[in-house]
């Protein structure tokens, strides 16, 4: 069953075990049914740090990465990992997790942005079949081109360009790095869904188009990545205060006969 193809193009999938966890049999299951469904698995083996698994993501140019977890570390797991990808420029590589993980952590893992999460007894077709969408996400049209992906509405995520160059993230895309002119080093990213609101202004009247209160501010990402000037919502009866927290919320729009998605923020309850 050789469901994997993209254009030609094998997927590439990192499986990885973190920490202590020496439960190795399921991954070595995974891994070779996989392989048999015409993947391209790379086991990274035993007792591996977040780090050691980012930079092995980046050297093999991975399309996804698969973390087996049996021992209740998977939260502290995902967000070392996600810090350590963020360190090479990387985190628009999928992670997806699978073992025992509990019901209760599942809206923690999806919100440090897991794509999916495996519960035991998962077949290895359902793995697959989830994999081989990953080249298949649809095309959004969106109020800034280019500037949201993801599978769904609630998934969507803002994309960025990393320049390896000088280290530096910008928002919306660039066909280079406005800092250092760099071309050859920029890559495009997925960037943090929650930051922090450096300032803002309410407005009671709003242009067409828009409903009041108008609000409408800077939110500096999380994970190192850029200031944005964003529409902010559900802000009626809350007040705006530099330092909030704040979280993507994605919204669908009709501009004619089209739907448009866009992004906004708002307020962390």
């Amino acid at each position: 069953m050789d469901m994997n193809q993209s254009g030609g193009k094998k997927i590439r999938v990192l499986m990885a075990k973190i920490g202590l966890d020496g439960h190795n049999r399921g991954v070595y299951v995974v891994s070779h049914g996989l392989r048999r469904a015409g993947f391209e698995v790379i086991y990274t083996g035993l007792r591996q740090t977040p780090a050691m698994v980012a930079k092995t993501a980046v050297e093999e140019d991975v399309d996804v990465i698969g973390i087996s977890s049996m021992v209740g570390a998977h939260l502290s797991i995902v967000n070392k990992l996600k810090q350590e990808l963020e360190k090479h420029g990387a985190t628009d590589i999928p992670i997806t997790i699978g073992g025992i993980i509990p019901r209760d952590d599942y809206p923690s893992l999806l919100a440090l942005g897991v794509r999916k999460i495996f519960p035991t007894g998962t077949e290895v077709r359902e793995i697959a079949q989830y994999l081989a969408t990953l080249h298949d996400e649809p095309q959004w049209q969106c109020e800034v081109p280019n500037s949201l992906a993801g599978l769904n509405l609630g998934q969507l995520r803002m994309l960025g360009t990393h320049c390896a160059g000088c280290g530096k993230t910008f928002f919306p895309q660039r066909r280079n790095c406005p800092s250092c002119l760099n071309e050859a080093e920029v890559s495009t990213v997925r960037l943090s869904p929650t930051g922090t609101l450096v300032s803002s202004h309410v407005s009671g009247a709003a242009p067409e188009g828009f409903t009041a209160p108008h609000a409408q501010g800077y939110v500096q990402l999380d994970d190192g990545g850029p200031s944005i000037f964003t529409l902010l919502t559900e802000v009626a009866g809350s007040e705006l205060k530099a330092g909030q927290a704040m979280e993507l919320k994605c919204v669908e729009n009709r501009r004619g006969d089209e739907v448009v998605v866009g992004y906004r923020f708002r307020p962390v309850v």
